[in-house]
């Protein structure tokens, strides 16, 4: 399992080798011999039960948009390539709010919406939009203020 991580395209080279991990290795073996109407596991048992692990660990860990094995995907839920763009958008939200309110105002949420579309190389979902803005005002970078047309973007800077 730890020769999966050390593969060139792993995204996080690091896969833990846990007791829980060792255990399920250990019941697969066991199970694999009982399939065999075997008392006995044996060494054929324990390298079919290694082959089952190492395929689900590369099927579940595996990240559609890079193909490479990402050990975040099973414990975070999200790839590293996800957690890099959102950390990406976060960064391009914050420095555009920046440059549009210089004298400390706020922005309205469509027009920093729209230029951060047009700025971007890529295609910036709404949802993309909302969960970052969402993390950024959980982060207190940002203020999200109103309702509808109305709703606006405050930049939060931290008085010292």
């Amino acid at each position: 399992m730890r020769k999966l991580g050390e593969d060139v395209r792993a995204a996080e080279r690091r896969i833990t080798a846990t007791t829980r991990r060792l255990e399920s290795m250990i019941r697969l073996a066991e199970a694999h011999a009982k399939m065999r109407l075997s008392n006995e596991v044996t060494a054929d048992d324990v390298i079919e039960a290694v082959r089952l692990i190492k395929s689900a660990l590369k099927q579940a860990a595996t990240d559609a948009r890079t193909g490479l094995i990402d050990m975040g995907l099973l414990t975070e839920g999200t790839s590293a390539s996800e957690r890099r763009r959102q950390q990406d958008l976060k960064a391009a939200i914050t420095a555009l709010l920046d440059e549009m309110t210089r004298q400390g105002g706020a922005a309205r949420y469509q027009e920093v919406y729209r230029r951060l579309g047009e700025q971007s190389t890529v295609p910036i979902e709404g949802t993309e939009f909302q969960d970052a803005l969402r993390s950024l005002e959980q982060e207190g970078q940002v203020s999200v203020i109103g309702e509808g047309a109305r709703r606006s973007i405050r930049r939060v800077t931290g008085v010292a």
